[in-house]
């Protein structure tokens, strides 16, 4: 088994990306009247930050992105519940939970992902005002000053937008994905990465097609030797493109199979699993 209808919207992706591009261009807009000025900078970008209008369009940014991330998850659930011979079930369930908990599930991941990027601009002012520090015993000039802070306005809001977007949609995806496996009573899943050889970082080569269990997360960085940066699940951590495919069935995996229990990634026979399922 190895689904793929379960990884995360690379197209949903890029829309979200466009839309915290352009507030990059705001950022940049501001940069740039400030005239070297950095108290000034610094004051405008807080005050763009504390208004309606960035507030309203992060809003919408955020639920374009989280709206039809819900409604793919959704369709991925649909399709893999023909397929599951507790299908008649399974889909039950989930025209339950649409019914009932959908919105909650969507509305939660508004919250959380408006919330990361509300301090977007504070955040890079911040960033510029110490590349300025860093350079200001090299005699910069006002005008090299006021250089300064346009392109690195550009350059560090640009990066932050690339990893929030990439970021956050796993997130996103991940998030959805784990809140239907609850309404369902699905405690497993199989950790799923891109594939695509040394892109995978190396702690997380070693997760490919593991056995997880939902309130059991791995350290892949410490089952690797690295230094570990915590626990977390398939697409929760920044740059990841990892996701859950969710164990809807015993037999949906090949048996003996990795699985992640007692801290360590052990291989199991299908009776073995049973007992600790």
């Amino acid at each position: 088994m190895n689904n793929d209808i379960w990884r995360r919207s690379k197209r949903i992706e890029s829309e979200y990306l466009k839309s915290l591009l352009k507030l990059c261009d705001i950022f940049k807009r501001i940069a740039s009247s400030s005239g070297g000025d950095q108290e000034k900078y610094v004051r405008r970008m807080r005050n763009f930050q504390n208004s309606v209008q960035y507030e309203k369009y992060i809003t919408s940014a955020v639920k374009r992105m989280v709206t039809p991330l819900d409604v793919a998850n959704q369709s991925t659930w649909r399709k893999a519940a023909k397929k599951a011979t507790k299908g008649k079930f399974l889909y039950g369930v989930l025209v339950d939970e649409l019914q009932q908990g959908g919105f909650r599930i969507m509305q939660n991941q508004i919250i959380e992902n408006v919330s990361l990027i509300r301090t977007l601009p504070e955040d890079t002012a911040s960033k510029v005002v110490q590349d300025i520090a860093e350079n200001a015993l090299k005699g910069k000039r006002a005008k090299s000053i006021e250089n300064i802070i346009r392109e690195q306005t550009d350059q560090h809001s640009r990066a932050s937008a690339r990893l929030i977007a990439r970021t956050e949609v796993s997130k996103t995806t991940t998030a959805l994905t784990k809140a239907r496996c609850e309404q369902l009573d699905l405690r497993w899943y199989v950790w799923r990465t891109a594939l695509d050889g040394n892109r995978v970082r190396k702690s997380h080569q070693i997760m490919e097609g593991v056995i997880v269990n939902w309130n059991n997360p791995p350290s892949p960085e410490q089952l690797a030797g690295e230094q570990s940066v915590g626990t977390y699940h398939a697409g929760n951590i920044w740059n990841c493109r990892c996701y859950p495919e969710p164990l809807l069935e015993v037999d949906d995996v090949k048996w003996p199979h990795k699985v992640y229990v007692d801290g360590q990634i052990k291989m199991m026979n299908k009776n073995e699993f049973m007992e600790v399922m």
